[in-house]
């Protein structure tokens, strides 16, 4: 097996001696959006993975939003959920970092005088201000069920995350009012709106040192920009080939489309798997 250590050129062939922490995005990373399955040769792959590694999941989703990816649960015990916000591990809470409900109110006021829909992703619940063809887009593209709708959700839960359904423009405007925030694009009007200090990098950093294991020795595959941090910062950085070119330029390796066995591919490459 290949031996990996952060610096190193990853092309190289080097025993993998150590455990390693190996995470997967979902959305286009594990999860074909455009076919609605996960690749069965990913399946296949990730079963083969020796067990003395740990495989975790790194998504923009909270928990109960993972089930397209029910057929791998067994397998998994670590998450970082929610764009970092939420860890677990072996159904313990890691770490937990819910948004000021002043701060909440303040930016949802904005957006509502925008005219704009919004939502709030809690660790267990999530919920929507109104449904339009931007919210049925977005959802319908990511195979998720739509949210109940509740514009006042965030009064009674811890929010994690925040949702704005905007143009560009309309984006970039709250951006330049709400600099403690930041705005990460997905599909083509949705944004997930997190802590300026957040990120599945920054989790997956606090999750390895839950679990004791080493930077160099994990793994991310990533293929959207809230993927950036985590492939940039990981021991061994792998973007999908159907990544966003801000992923690819992080990445210490990049893999086949997810359409493509990408996943396969890559395990096979680094001698995870035979």
């Amino acid at each position: 097996m290949l031996k990996l250590t952060k610096r190193r050129a990853f092309g190289e062939e080097q025993p993998m001696e150590n455990k390693k922490l190996i995470l997967f995005d979902i959305d286009g990373t594990l999860f074909d959006n455009k076919n609605g399955v996960i690749p069965p040769k990913s399946i296949q792959a990730i079963t083969q993975i020796d067990d003395r590694h740990s495989i975790g999941i790194a998504t923009g989703r909270a928990a109960f939003m993972l089930y397209s990816i029910d057929e791998l649960k067994p397998l998994i015990e670590d998450y970082v959920l929610i764009n970092g916000q939420y860890i677990t591990s072996k159904d313990q809470v890691v770490y937990k970092n819910p948004i000021p409900t002043a701060s909440v109110e303040k930016l949802v006021g904005d957006i509502a005088s925008m005219g704009l829909a919004y939502g709030f992703e809690n660790s267990h619940a999530e919920a929507i201000s109104k449904i339009n063809d931007k919210v049925i887009y977005s959802f319908q593209k990511l195979g998720l069920k739509l949210p109940p709708i509740d514009p006042f959700f965030y009064k009674f839960h811890d929010i994690y995350q925040i949702w704005v359904f905007a143009e560009p423009k309309e984006a970039q405007s709250l951006r330049g009012r709400y600099p403690e925030f930041q705005f990460i694009r997905w599909m083509e009007v949705g944004y997930d709106i997190l802590p300026k200090d957040c990120s599945k990098g920054l989790g997956m950093k606090r999750l390895a040192e839950y679990l004791k294991i080493d930077l160099a020795d994990v793994i991310a595959f990533g293929d959207g920009d809230n993927d950036f941090e985590m492939v940039r910062d990981a021991g061994l950085g792998i973007a999908m080939g159907n990544a966003t070119p801000k992923v690819k330029a992080a990445a210490k390796y990049i893999t086949a489309d997810v359409s493509d066995n990408g996943i396969q591919k890559a395990l096979k490459h680094f001698h995870l798997i035979k």
